[in-house]
């Protein structure tokens, strides 16, 4: 192969000429040889490893969104227990009855 990129001979065409019809691709002889070679057999091998390829995106993806998620609720669990706690406390320096209660929940620790 040629190790210099040459510009196009010709500039690219459009994917549809101006009356909406579709343009012929033509495939280099490489591809027609390529695609001879096929059996049956080859492309069920071919279909299943495609199979397999786009499951593991899948399965990637969804681990993913679940990572994300996970992640995501336990920090607004942890936010919210802190905030929650920081009121709580906050009460139960204003307030007897709470106080003694959250000093039976706390076990007397401030």
């Amino acid at each position: 192969m040629n190790a210099v990129r040459q510009a196009p001979r010709h500039p690219p065409e459009r994917a549809f000429d101006p009356n909406g019809q579709a343009r012929t691709i033509r495939f280099p002889p490489f591809w027609h040889a390529y695609v001879a070679r096929q059996t049956e057999s080859r492309l069920a091998v071919l279909d299943e490893l495609v199979d397999a390829h786009v499951e593991r995106r899948v399965l990637r993806r969804y681990l993913r969104r679940l990572k994300h998620a996970t992640l995501f609720a336990f920090v607004t669990a942890a936010a919210a227990a802190h905030w929650f706690s920081d009121q709580i406390a906050w009460l139960t320096e204003r307030m007897p009855a709470l106080r003694a209660f959250w000093t039976l929940i706390t076990g007397g620790a401030r």
